[in-house]
């Protein structure tokens, strides 16, 4: 930076701020930010229809998602109310469920029944195959993210937690019921 270029912007953030120029700070393209300001401008259904028809802005969002980042899954709420259930909707059900073991608090504050609810991120209800096709790995994310919910302590999470474990656990007999027809190449070892 230059020493002009270093004297305008000091004298740009000492300078009053009804003095300053107003700089437009736009999100980032492709951050939750944007995203949600598109869903805002140009709402949910129309934006979870073209992200879905992008794969690499689609791998960004389910990846965003699964990292369960607060703006993330705020990004994934309100697209999954206007998703097709399969295809976009059990993706973004696939996420969330994935972000369980990075912030499950957050993840529970999402369960509200109109976006997304405990049987279907917890259990997987219809869409156990996203868990793999080994039988250890499987079991081991299962027993992660049942160590993670458990891990919550929020008392205004509890019902969403108690309901989590208990399909969790659910979850974990089936995987272990199970073994033979999902994970048919962990069997035969």
């Amino acid at each position: 930076m230059g020493v002009p270029t270093a004297a305008t912007l000091l004298l740009a953030v000492l300078a009053p701020a009804g003095a300053r120029p107003a700089l437009a700070m736009a999100a980032p393209p492709g951050s939750p930010e944007a995203l949600l300001e598109e869903i805002d401008r140009l709402g949910a259904h129309a934006v979870v229809s073209e992200l879905y028809e992008d794969d690499r802005r689609w791998d960004g969002v389910r990846s965003g998602v699964a990292s369960g980042a607060k703006a993330w899954l705020e990004v994934a709420r309100r697209l999954k109310r206007e998703a097709e259930t399969s295809g976009p909707g059990q993706d973004l059900t696939e996420a969330v469920a994935s972000a369980l073991e990075r912030a499950p608090g957050r993840v529970l504050s999402v369960l509200d029944g109109e976006s997304f609810d405990s049987d279907d991120v917890c259990s997987l209800n219809t869409i156990e195959d996203s868990l793999g096709s080994d039988f250890h790995a499987a079991l081991r994310t299962v027993e992660r993210r049942e160590r993670a919910v458990a891990s919550v302590a929020e008392r205004a999470l509890a019902v969403r937690k108690r309901e989590c474990l208990g399909f969790l656990r659910e979850l974990k007999r089936e995987v272990i019921r199970n073994r033979a027809e999902w994970f048919p190449e962990s069997a035969a070892r």
